[in-house]
């Protein structure tokens, strides 16, 4: 499996204002035994919100890291900064994930799932709609660019006072007017059946640069 761990921090103010902390806290997990490669970008939807995409040789080197003390010191530095509650997530994708971050927008887009309600029965239904959007996407829609993958969410957290965890994907579009334009295309309304009717109780989307903005 293939481990990526996200993060969408919610900033104060313009990333330029805190610039040198936020470039010393992304060389920082660089650097960290384990990690393969860190993306990062301001969100779309909101410039002063940065996102981090890490991925890692394993989950469990994920998890080691996470249970040592400097994570502990890396994610208060990170709460230091944010002007608002983390997202954060690790995510476990079958696939290799390089050609949908490496799109020129990634559309990073979760639906959300109360614990209790998750099986195998429900994981193989989500994954298979899934798979059928992929095919179709891929073949038919000439908005998109590098690939589209997704996998279940490991951290649990609180949705509307209900523990849940998250089905997310990695969507690569030309742009995100590319994205758009796609939703006034045929192929969505043929598609997004399959990803809205397996009873999620909340859909979080944002549009993030990453192949951009890491090079920088």
């Amino acid at each position: 499996m293939h481990c990526i761990q996200l993060l969408q921090v919610p900033l104060g103010g313009r990333l330029d204002s805190i610039q040198p902390s936020w470039t010393s806290l992304v060389a920082n997990i660089q650097a960290v035994n384990g990690t393969t490669k860190v993306l990062w970008a301001p969100q779309h939807e909101d410039e002063n919100t940065q996102g981090l995409a890490i991925t890692w040789k394993s989950y469990d080197a994920q998890k080691k890291w996470a249970a040592s003390t400097e994570s502990t010191a890396w994610m208060s530095k990170i709460k230091s900064i944010a002007a608002g509650p983390l997202y954060e997530d690790i995510v476990l994708f079958s696939e290799v994930v390089d050609a949908a971050l490496g799109a020129n927008v990634v559309e990073l887009v979760s639906w959300i799932h109360p614990t209790s309600q998750i099986n195998k029965e429900k994981m193989d239904k989500v994954e298979y709609g899934f798979s059928q959007v992929r095919k179709s996407i891929s073949n038919q829609a000439p908005e998109a660019d590098g690939d589209l993958v997704a996998g279940w969410g490991q951290i649990e957290f609180d949705h509307d006072g209900v523990p849940s965890r998250r089905f997310t994907a990695f969507i690569g579009w030309k742009s995100v007017k590319a994205h758009n334009d796609f939703k006034s295309t045929p192929l969505f309304p043929e598609n997004i059946h399959w990803l809205m009717e397996n009873n999620h109780t909340g859909v979080e989307v944002a549009h993030y640069a990453f192949s951009k903005s890491s090079e920088e």
